[in-house]
């Protein structure tokens, strides 16, 4: 009987480390993430485009993908990419950008040649010194576009479309079709709960020279997978150590 409780005690114990353990890498990084897009203002863009086909509806955070941005060039600005400028109110640090393509909105689905192909998106503190954080140039084949930043500070982002649809060569008369658009801050959860406490503004610190918004190169999608796989290979590691000493005999290790 004391047998059989002692063997409950350790699948307990090893149920509870297990739930520990998944808590900590799957809840931690979904809390460092905050979009922003949803606070910000659009400060300006190119291009034109009716009301229900605002700029504003890229950054509506719409789950079903139902709003999106559609402009042409028209008569004002043939031949420009189009471009589109969000102010934040504040200089922000930005963890990662996921934009969402023609062809996974509801009133563009499949229509894999409406995907934008080339774009870039740049930030800067004064709208006047701008920084490349992450540009693409033939990016056809995928209808999301995802990328993330070891480094990036600032209150404007600018997303300019250089290719608005796949395969065209020309930016001539093309519509530029993009459904939403999320920027994620990152958030040092130590810094914020102190700041609520101290009711004190806490100020990231970056260089003091004008083209300082960035200070490393975006780290890729396929990177960021590689490192959940890694923590996801490092707790399956952990958790077979742990278990396995939990149920061990204790005369077996003597010997």
């Amino acid at each position: 009987m004391i047998k059989l409780m002692k063997t409950k005690q350790k699948k307990i114990t090893a149920v509870c480390i297990l739930t520990m353990l998944f808590i900590i890498i799957f809840t931690f990084p979904a809390a460092a993430k905050n979009n922003i897009a949803l606070e910000c203002k659009i400060d300006s863009f190119c291009g034109e485009s009716s009301q229900e086909k605002s700029a504003s509806m890229l950054v509506d955070n719409d789950p079903n993908y139902d709003t999106k941005w559609e402009a042409s060039d028209g008569t004002k600005h043939p031949g420009e990419p189009h471009w589109i400028i969000l102010d934040f109110g504040a200089d922000k640090m930005i963890d990662s950008i996921r934009l969402v393509k023609a062809s996974q909105g509801a009133k563009d689905f499949g229509r894999t040649e409406f995907d934008a192909s080339g774009f870039r998106f740049e930030i800067s503190s004064d709208k006047k010194n701008w920084a490349i954080i992450d540009e693409v140039t033939n990016d056809g084949d995928r209808d999301i576009h995802e990328a993330y930043f070891i480094h990036a500070y600032g209150r404007y982002l600018k997303l300019t479309v250089t290719n608005p649809e796949h395969d065209e060569d020309s930016n001539d008369n093309q519509a530029v079709r993009l459904y939403d658009l999320k920027v994620f801050e990152k958030v040092f959860e130590v810094e914020k709960e102190y700041a609520e406490d101290s009711e004190e503004t806490f100020d990231t610190e970056v260089p003091s020279d004008s083209m300082s918004t960035i200070t490393a190169a975006p780290q890729t999608s396929d990177l960021n997978s590689m490192l959940t796989l890694v923590l996801w290979i490092i707790e399956l590691a952990i958790s077979t150590i742990t278990i396995s000493r939990i149920f061990s005999n204790p005369r077996s290790r003597s010997v």
